[in-house]
C-alpha cells in the first residue's frame, strides 16, 4: 500500500463530485449566482491551506466509511443540501468515474495527468475567485513537488492501491450502457485525451443519466 495515494484519491473523487454537481444545477435551471456560490464554497472547503497540509502527509488511505464522510460534509459546506438518496447517488457517479478513469490509464504515472486534468476544469468553475484559485493553484504547485519525481515503480503501487480501494465497489451500470445504446454518446471520456495533453479539455461530454438530484433545502 503506498503512503503516497490519499491525495490522488481526495482530489480525483472531489473533481468528479463537483463535475456532477455543476451538471445537475445547470440541468435544474438553478440560477447562475446560486450556483457559482454552490461552487465556491465547496471548492473553497475542499482546498483549505490547514487540511492541504494534513492531507499531503505520508499517510495510509481513510477507510471507505470515513471517505464517504468528508464528500457528505463537502456537499452539504454551501447554501445546497441534498437528502440522503441524492447523496448516494452522487458518490456511487464519483466512484464509478475515476475507477473507471483508473482502470483505462495506460501507465502508472499517467494517474497524476487525470488529477491535472481535474484541476484544471475546478480552476474553470472559479475563474472570477482569485482567492479561491489561489488555493488551487498551490495544490498544483505542491502535486508537481511531490509526485514529479516519483519513480515508475511508486505510480504502479500507488496504482494498485486506488484498484484495492476500488475493488469491493460494484455500482450500478444498467443505466449507462442503456444511455449508451439510445443516445450514441459517450457516458464518461476516454482516458486518451488526457494522456495526449493534460491542459485539453475533453472532448467528449460527461453524461450522468440518473434521475434528476433533488435538492432538499436552501440555506438563507
Amino acid at each position: 500500500m503506498s503512503v503516497r495515494t490519499l491525495p490522488l484519491l481526495f482530489l480525483n473523487l472531489g473533481g468528479e463530485m463537483l463535475y456532477i454537481l455543476d451538471q445537475r444545477l445547470r440541468a435544474q435551471n438553478i440560477p447562475g449566482d446560486k450556483a457559482r456560490k454552490v461552487l465556491n464554497d465547496i471548492i473553497s472547503t475542499m482546498f483549505n491551506r490547514k487540511f492541504m497540509e494534513e492531507l499531503f502527509k505520508p499517510q495510509e488511505l481513510y477507510s471507505k466509511k470515513a471517505l464517504r464522510t468528508v464528500y457528505e460534509r463537502l456537499a452539504h459546506a454551501s447554501i445546497m443540501k441534498l437528502n440522503q438518496a441524492s447523496m448516494d447517488k452522487l458518490y456511487d457517479l464519483m466512484t464509478m468515474a475515476f475507477k473507471y478513469q483508473v482502470l483505462l490509464c495506460p501507465r502508472p504515472k499517467d494517474v497524476l495527468l487525470v488529477t491535472f486534468n481535474h484541476l484544471d476544469t475546478i480552476k474553470g468553475f472559479i475563474q472570477d475567485s482569485p482567492t479561491i484559485l489561489q488555493q488551487v493553484d498551490e495544490t498544483f504547485r505542491q502535486l508537481t513537488e511531490i509526485y514529479g519525481g516519483l519513480s515508475a515503480g511508486e505510480f504502479q503501487l500507488i496504482r494498485q492501491t486506488l484498484l484495492i480501494f476500488f475493488q469491493d465497489l460494484h455500482i450500478r451500470r444498467e443505466c449507462f450502457w442503456k444511455h449508451m445504446q439510445e443516445t450514441g454518446q459517450c457516458c464518461l471520456p476516454g482516458v486518451g485525451n488526457y494522456m495526449e495533453d493534460r491542459r485539453r479539455r475533453l472532448t467528449f461530454p460527461y453524461v450522468y443519466p440518473f434521475e434528476t438530484f433533488e435538492f432538499c433545502t436552501w440555506a438563507k
